[in-house]
């Protein structure tokens, strides 16, 4: 088996292990923060448990970079790369305000645009008001 092989097997496992049902490799878990955030970006349209829901690969993200096994594989580093980027994009988002300061980075703050059912949430969960864009 390659090293790529083995690679890929072993960022699978470990999103098993995080408790994910779905059989994603690396190019799969990049691509879902990717879209998470592109649709942030236009102002995301669902209500807030989807939100969260989604947002919820960052999380899995961060245990997959401090995940001692896969930091032995030379291909992280492309991950870590594509994780940055994306990351970027997603701060360049977020208001400038830590909405909830107990939580990581990418959920202490709150996107700048949203539809008007999850900018309604955020107003009535945190307090927050986040310019609405039409559905």
């Amino acid at each position: 088996m390659s090293d790529t092989a083995k690679f890929i097997q072993a960022f699978r496992d470990a999103v098993t292990d995080a408790g994910w049902r779905r059989v994603m490799g690396p190019t799969d878990v990049v691509g879902e923060w990717e879209d998470f955030v592109e649709s942030c970006t236009e102002g995301y349209l669902d209500d807030i448990y989807e939100f969260n829901n989604d947002l919820d690969i960052r999380a899995l993200i961060e245990r997959l970079l401090n995940d001692r096994n896969l930091a032995r594989f030379q291909q992280m580093g492309w991950v870590r790369a594509q994780v940055s980027e994306v990351d970027e994009k997603y701060r360049a988002i977020l208001r400038p305000e830590i909405d909830r300061p107990t939580r990581p980075w990418w959920e202490a703050r709150l996107p700048r645009l949203a539809g008007a059912e999850l900018a309604e949430e955020f107003r009535l969960r945190y307090g927050v008001e986040v310019e609405v864009v039409n559905d």
